[in-house]
């Protein structure tokens, strides 16, 4: 999950949650109010029904009164006594007889109520305040009871609330309050804790991955599966260490190729340069003491200063070709042009130095763009490796090519014994030869085939060394053809 999304989630918990268990808090608060308030009406019915429910004892005994005279006194006696087991200090009872007062226990506080129910016949109740009256009639009496503290006999049971509405809805309302309040705080808490820690997780992984790189360890890659905004990260900053190792890896093999530069080019101008004074020295001290010697001096001298000149043209050359520098000049030709008719000239110039050339060209005709003078190069740096290193009494060398969709592929086969496997990527390497120990200059300074590699990347294509089946070196040039189409036949 991306964290813009556990944010998102977050925020909305942060208002639902303490929206939720708000309610279920309030909801809980109101179960208690409303089991108070019901519990408070439902003894007050059982309590008015209690009270309501000793009527027929009393209206019996009234009833009683009224048949027989006689035994008033002891009805009136039976009647106190009933009022004391079941009444309490704040009830009274009242019997009247028309407006007249016959019998009465306990005190009225309140006579208003009193009047009012003896004004009216029939059964009444009233209630004001903490004052319930309620009256019947039986025969030629009428009976008042009066509870002069109602409220305080149905509440006694709950000295919790102390019998105040107010007090319990206060205490409640701030019951909810601070649950609510405790809620957001822990919800908060948690949901924050939650997505910091999904963010300084990844983040201590990237910290680590930074150390080993400062470290050196260039090698080192971050393993991170989360589908979140780091995972991008994590991939920018494996690829980052990648390409520092391959850097670093190209500046390494770039410092060797350095030192092995210097110490080709210091060998190889050493070795014509020694030979020059050596044959100054022998012409000085006069050991060449005939004009035969002396003339089979100088021309060596000549031809070792040749040399030279011949390493310098192509280290200038390898130079500008190295950097981009070098003005080819490309012009579209097409392929009898640039590779039928250049083998065709070459072919009688090595034929005189041993070297047989062969030529399979396919009728088909295509156009190309590139430098022909630089591509001669080329042929003529392969060419003079084969008789070089071709140790055969006929060199033989065969070319093919074949088009194949828009490339060209240009095959330069030898009759030699081939290079071992291992060597075949070294060989375009500046001043790489077989011969470890370049102790015959005879067979060139290993620029030839780096010189004939950046001529053909120049021209957008590539180069690379096989051995063949059937014994030899195989060269496989790759040229890029230019349009799409085939041109007719010249």
């Amino acid at each position: 999950m991306t964290i813009k999304r556990r944010l998102f989630i977050s925020h909305i918990l942060m208002i639902a949650v303490p929206v939720l268990l708000s309610l279920l808090v309030a909801s809980f608060a109101f179960l208690l109010v409303w089991q108070y308030f019901w519990g408070v009406d439902e003894g007050a019915m059982n309590k008015n029904k209690e009270f309501r429910a000793q009527y027929a004892t009393v209206e019996s005994l009234v009833i009683k009164w009224s048949s027989d005279d006689a035994t008033n006194k002891k009805v009136q006696s039976d009647m106190d006594k009933f009022y004391k087991e079941h009444y309490s200090d704040n009830i009274a009872l009242i019997v009247y007889q028309g407006k007249t007062q016959v019998h009465s226990v306990g005190e009225i506080i309140d006579t208003s109520m009193r009047d009012a129910v003896l004004s009216e016949d029939g059964e009444h109740s009233y209630l004001k305040d903490q004052i319930f009256v309620t009256s019947f009639e039986a025969n030629k009496y009428k009976v008042i009871l009066v509870n002069n503290n109602y409220y305080n006999d149905l509440y006694y049971q709950d000295p919790l609330w102390d019998r105040d509405y107010q007090k319990v809805l206060f205490y409640i309302i701030v019951l909810m309050i601070i649950g609510t309040l405790v809620i957001i705080i822990l919800t908060s808490r948690y949901l924050t804790k939650s997505v910091t820690k999904s963010i300084e997780k990844p983040l201590e992984t990237l910290t680590e991955g930074f150390y080993r790189i400062r470290a050196g360890q260039l090698d080192y890659q971050i393993r991170y599966t989360e589908p979140d905004e780091f995972l991008l990260v994590v991939d920018d900053f494996n690829e980052m260490a990648h390409q520092l190792q391959m850097m670093v890896d190209a500046q390494n093999k770039l410092e060797a190729n350095r030192r092995e530069l210097v110490a080709g080019i210091s060998h190889d101008l050493r070795t014509p340069l020694t030979s020059i004074k050596a044959y100054l020295e022998g012409l000085e001290k006069g050991v060449a003491s005939t004009p035969q010697m002396r003339t089979k001096y100088f021309q060596t001298i000549k031809r070792k200063i040749q040399d030279l000149d011949q390493i310098m043209a192509q280290l200038f050359l390898f130079s500008k070709l190295d950097t981009g520098e070098f003005p080819f000049e490309l012009v579209e030709t097409t392929n009898q042009k640039l590779i039928d008719e250049a083998v065709h000239l070459m072919q009688h110039e090595y034929q005189d130095k041993g070297v047989n050339i062969y030529l399979a060209a396919p009728e088909e005709t295509v156009n190309l763009k590139v430098d022909p003078v630089q591509f001669r190069t080329v042929l003529t740096n392969l060419f003079e490796n084969a008789s070089k290193y071709v140790q055969k009494n006929e060199v033989q060398v065969t070319l093919t090519y074949r088009i194949e969709a828009d490339q060209l592929i240009l095959s330069i086969t030898d009759n030699g014994e081939g290079v071992p496997t291992e060597n075949l990527d070294n060989l375009f390497e500046l001043f790489y030869r077989d011969d470890k120990s370049r102790t015959n200059p005879s067979k060139g300074t290993g620029l030839g085939l780096a010189i004939s590699k950046k001529i053909v990347e120049g021209f957008n294509g590539k180069i690379e060394a096989r051995n063949h089946s059937l014994g030899g070196l195989t060269i496989l040039i790759t040229l890029p053809v230019k349009g799409e189409e085939t041109v007719g036949n010249e």
